[in-house]
């Protein structure tokens, strides 16, 4: 999740902010409650180190493929809504929660969600994030690595000034073998698309432009090139699936994007492997 210098996608977040590695990660150890759903990821890159890219921009006349992933008004999407028995709620997340004691990111108070946090908005047809990720300091990535917006697939959803239960998701059982994601806005021009399994802290995760319509194989996550120790994606153990905007050391990171739609893939439109391998941005 964030990114030193020049490098590259869930509600509410794991209770001990592990600072594992200085400078490094696109983590999935911040968790605090948030009342709409579990669990976040955060995390952080060396300089121009970049994830496995998904297939950025949509072209040609051709509708993408996939099965169309809906949610309610409240961002919630209902197991019997698809064939996949995906459920869960959308929820914002940050490096603010839990507090770690340094300047974090900044939502932007001008939205609210269902759940009344600030930065982020849901309604039937899109859930956007807007804010300022901040500057890191002293490369202090797995403090100070970024935000935004998460998708549990295996949740009930939080109970009013309660977390929410997190679960994981069989994807190879349930047939699910990428997604398809579009998203609008303006800033950042990369965010990071993550899929984040419990007890892993750098997540799997490719490349998503904004704006644009970004296609993947499960396959194609994987840890970022700054990673020490990898753990591969275990599609029999997903959590969420995580739009991250992450951090440099450069400047802070203004963001300001909706995700407009997700298909989820299954082997009759599967396409060919359209990431990279994690190697440098």
């Amino acid at each position: 999740m964030s990114e030193q210098v020049t490098a590259s996608s869930v509600l509410v977040f794991v209770s001990a902010f592990a600072l594992t590695s200085m400078g490094c990660g696109t983590s999935n150890s911040a968790a605090t409650a948030s009342t709409g759903g579990g669990g976040g990821s955060a995390g952080s890159s060396p300089t121009g180190a970049a994830g496995s890219g998904g297939a950025g921009g949509a072209g040609g006349a051709a509708p993408p493929p996939g099965t169309p992933l809906v949610w309610d008004q409240d961002g919630f999407v209902a197991a019997d809504a698809n064939r996949f028995a995906i459920k869960g709620p959308f929820y914002f997340y940050s490096d603010c929660d839990p507090p770690s004691g340094l300047a974090c990111t900044m939502p932007d108070s001008g939205l609210a969600g269902p759940d009344g946090k600030p930065g982020w908005s849901a309604d039937a047809t899109h859930v956007c994030v807007k804010g300022t990720a901040v500057q890191v300091q002293n490369a202090m990535f797995a403090a100070q690595w970024g935000a935004g917006l998460a998708l549990d697939l295996n949740s009930k959803g939080g109970e009013p000034g309660a977390p929410a239960v997190k679960g994981t998701f069989d994807l190879a059982t349930s047939g699910v073998r990428g997604f398809s994601v579009d998203i609008s806005g303006t800033v950042p021009a990369r965010i990071r698309i993550n899929l984040t399994m419990p007890g892993v802290t750098d997540s799997n995760f490719v490349d998503a432009k904004v704006p644009g319509t970004t296609t993947f194989n499960v396959a194609d996550a994987k840890q970022g090139t700054w990673v020490k120790d990898k753990v591969a994606l275990d599609p029999t153990k997903v959590e969420a699936l995580q739009f991250q905007v992450f951090t440099n050391a450069g400047a802070a990171t203004p963001f300001d994007f909706c995700v407009d739609a997700i298909r989820v893939l299954s082997d009759a439109n599967l396409p060919t492997s359209s990431g990279g391998s994690g190697a440098g941005g």
